[in-house]
């Protein structure tokens, strides 16, 4: 039986993925060119680039390879530039290149801190800031972030590279409302798949943790590690008729799921002085309770919302 033909939905779209040479950032790379993206794959690793972009074209897609290292501003100058030279312009960015550097935090030395921060935080900003220039004069683009569940929810012995994933979803927020007037959405996913960053460089205690917590990688979800279980939500996020923008989504196992931070009611102190460390003691409970919660999008959301209890 014939496949029917895939959408050509990014048709005419260019698209940067980074870290595409292998895993998650491979199967992103074929499944935007499937659509009709042509596509800057980029890793430092020429023999990887080359491979994922070289089966792309054969495939009769758009690709060219790019080897800049995403943790310098350079580098993040040199993929748009390969871009532009090689097919006119940027309109989606997709970061995805990272590795891991895990340990117990009193072990961490100041390379394991800045190399993790270098690809996770600062290369989300060396990459997307040229193509940012260039989607903003246009007034369209599509940035997908590449997350963790272990930023969003922690994970004890990789508390550098937690706390680089965080900082992606600040940095994603931020310019979600940068560039919602231009007509750029910018999104996070937070991937669950085999790869070789975990693989490479096991995280100190990360096995008994996933049995004490019932999650451990057996049965079913063995097979439900493929990093192209994760393709479709970010090929989602890059089309043009997605006009989603600021949020984050988990793609966890075939499981995909809007993850956000919510603000509980909390208890709101009935004078403007003299609150007493005894008055949060008597409140804790109200501070910390999880009942009527709503979800900020900025920090003025926030602040409104306690001026409308006040105003009452």
């Amino acid at each position: 039986m014939t496949e029917p033909p895939v959408p050509q939905t990014l048709a005419g779209h260019v698209a940067i993925v980074t870290g595409a040479g292998q895993g998650i950032g491979r199967a992103e790379a074929l499944a935007l060119s499937a659509r009709g993206a042509s596509v800057v794959v980029n890793d430092l690793i020429e023999e990887r680039a080359q491979e994922v972009a070289d089966t792309i074209v054969g495939a009769g897609g758009r690709a060219v390879a790019d080897t800049s290292n995403v943790g310098e501003p350079a580098g993040g100058e040199a993929i748009t530039a390969a871009a532009v030279e090689a097919f006119g312009t940027v309109d989606i960015v997709v970061n995805n290149a990272g590795f891991l550097r895990p340990g117990w935090f009193e072990d961490l030395t100041v390379d394991d801190i800045d190399s993790i921060l270098d690809v996770h935080l600062r290369a989300a900003f060396y990459v997307t800031q040229p193509a940012w220039r260039i989607m903003k004069a246009k007034r369209y683009g599509r940035v997908v972030m590449t997350g963790s569940s272990a930023g969003m929810f922690s994970q004890a012995a990789n508390s550098n590279y937690c706390a680089a994933k965080a900082g992606v979803f600040g940095l994603a927020r931020a310019l979600s409302q940068e560039g919602a007037e231009f007509g750029i959405n910018v999104n996070v996913v937070l991937p669950f798949a085999a790869t070789m960053i975990s693989k490479n460089n096991p995280i100190p205690g990360n096995q008994e943790a996933r049995e004490r917590r019932g999650a451990a990688y057996r049965g079913e979800i063995q097979n439900r590690r493929d990093p192209e279980l994760v393709a479709p939500l970010v090929v989602f996020l890059a089309e043009p008729d997605c006009d989603t923008n600021g949020d984050v989504f988990s793609a966890c196992a075939g499981r995909y799921a809007r993850v956000f931070a919510a603000l509980g009611q909390g208890w709101l102190s009935p004078r403007a002085e003299g609150v007493t460390v005894e008055d949060l003691r008597d409140n804790w409970a109200a501070v910390c309770s999880a009942n009527a919660i709503s979800e900020p999008r900025t920090l003025f959301d926030e602040v409104a919302e306690v001026v409308r209890v006040l105003d009452a």
